[in-house]
């Protein structure tokens, strides 16, 4: 394999799993040094810099993320952007959890609870997307309205009701209409979200029996939002369905000095419906995906109180 001249010879590069926007790869060395991830952007290449920025953010604020090592919005290879992290190793969290006891299943919660809060006291101005420098371009309406009117740009007619299919869009449109207005009882401040926050994105290590947090990848999707985002994420099944998983959860954030109202779940599940409808307007949804996705959002609907 040929390199550089000072260069460290690569000796293997795997690719990794998931990566369904993005292509991600880990990097091995023969002179014995720590491997690192690579991560070439492929479909979505503009959120590269607000993901590197993310990182450098994390790094800066001691989170629960992986070190930046290089980066650049263009590669002399593939000609598009990539970078670099560290290798913080660890098992996905979905994966981890499975034959665990229950007691283990709310240890796990509980420390993934603790690392939520950590990254969403990161707090900005407004709501809203960011630009390579973190800077909010906004505001964005996250309240009752705001998803009101954003389903009616994207469920009323294109891709999104295509994809779901007009009982689902419609019945989704008549639920925010009733039921939106619980999203104005949050006032919390406008807070780093990660926007793709589920088990596979989530790694977690186990030392003598003590399990962590390794940390939280693939922060493409970060913006500006409320807490609701990545834990209404979080607890999609299965994971939220596990005895002690949600409790674990609640316990481990505001045990960090995260706040979460006694609706939380609510506001949680709510939100969510933003974020499934939002991922199936996305050219590259998967026929699996789209399936959940109305799976989720007709329980949603249907299990409400």
């Amino acid at each position: 394999m040929a390199k550089l001249p000072g260069a460290p010879d690569v000796i293997a590069v795997a690719p990794l799993p998931g990566g369904l926007t993005n292509s991600n790869f880990r990097i091995a060395f023969g002179d014995g040094r720590a491997s690192i991830e690579a991560k070439l952007y492929q479909h979505e290449p503009n959120p590269a810099p607000v993901e590197r920025a993310v990182h450098r953010l994390g790094a800066a604020r001691g989170l629960p993320i992986p070190k930046l090592l290089d980066g650049a919005d263009n590669n002399a290879i593939t000609q598009t952007p990539y970078a670099l992290f560290e290798w913080i190793g660890g098992e996905r969290l979905d994966l981890a959890v499975r034959g665990c006891a229950p007691r283990d299943v709310q240890t796990l919660a509980w420390k993934v609870g603790t690392a939520l809060a950590l990254i969403h006291a990161v707090h900005f101005e407004q709501f809203g997307f960011f630009d390579a420098d973190l800077n909010v371009q906004g505001p964005i309406d996250l309240g009752g309205s705001g998803m009101q009117a954003y389903f009616k740009d994207v469920l009323m007619q294109g891709l999104a009701r295509e994809r779901l299919g007009p009982a689902c869009a419609d019945a989704l449109l008549a639920f925010a209409a009733r039921e939106s207005a619980i999203l104005d009882t949050w006032h919390g401040a406008p807070c780093l979200t990660h926007g793709d926050c589920g088990g596979t994105n989530i790694l977690v290590t186990r030392q003598d029996a003590v399990w962590s947090v390794a940390g939280i990848i693939d922060w493409e999707f970060a913006f500006s939002g409320t807490p609701f985002f990545d834990l209404g994420n979080l607890l999609r099944a299965p994971l939220g369905g596990l005895p002690g998983f949600t409790e674990g959860i609640a316990d481990g954030y505001r045990a960090a000095g995260g706040v979460l109202p006694d609706n939380w779940r609510a506001l949680a599940a709510m939100t969510d419906l933003l974020a499934w409808v939002e991922s199936a307007a996305r050219p590259h949804a998967s026929a699996e995906f789209l399936t959940s996705a109305r799976q989720a959002i007709e329980e949603t609907i249907a299990g409400w109180r």
